[in-house]
């Protein structure tokens, strides 16, 4: 089964190698592709640029299924939260979403974020590390390696792909 990830950075890849693989047998290649949207998605934004990413890996490798990870910023209850949004779909149209962990984004990111500055750049000023998103990310700096973004973006894959993991158990 070839599983295509709208992405050539490292961590998503690895993230959906390791959530379908731990159900199936997979090939998992990542590729380059327009998410159609800002750097730094804000809400539906990042649920728009994972459907992109997907369909666009999908259609670009002929792939089983196609995976799109968009990392965005969401306002809930009056605060702002960094989270990967996860979309998931089958070559047949059948898709699934699923959202990675929840972290609240730093009050003295929100000016740059909310005008489109894309967080990795934002970790690369603080941390001094320009590949900080292609490695532990912010949660990983934040959670001093507790958790990485490979472990985040994990989790949203598994949420993801719970429609296709439950097969005849899932209603409608």
């Amino acid at each position: 089964m070839l599983v295509a990830v709208g992405s050539t950075n490292p961590v998503k890849i690895e993230a959906v190698r390791r959530a379908f693989s731990s159900l199936w047998d997979v090939q998992v290649r990542g590729v380059e592709v327009d998410s159609g949207v800002s750097p730094e998605p804000v809400g539906v934004e990042a649920i728009t640029g994972a459907m992109n990413r997907a369909r666009r890996a999908m259609a670009a490798l002929d792939a089983d299924f196609g995976v799109g990870i968009e990392g965005g910023v969401f306002h809930l209850g009056g605060r702002y939260y960094c989270a990967g949004f996860v979309w998931i779909e089958r070559r047949d149209g059948v898709h699934g979403t699923g959202t990675s962990g929840w972290f609240e984004c730093p009050e003295g990111f929100l000016p740059s974020l909310l005008t489109g500055v894309e967080l990795g750049d934002l970790m690369a000023e603080i941390s001094g590390r320009a590949g900080i998103k292609r490695e532990e990310g912010a949660i990983g700096y934040f959670t001093r390696g507790r958790v990485t973004r490979t472990d985040l973006y994990t989790h949203g894959v598994l949420m993801a792909l719970s429609r296709f993991i439950a097969d005849e158990r899932w209603p409608g």
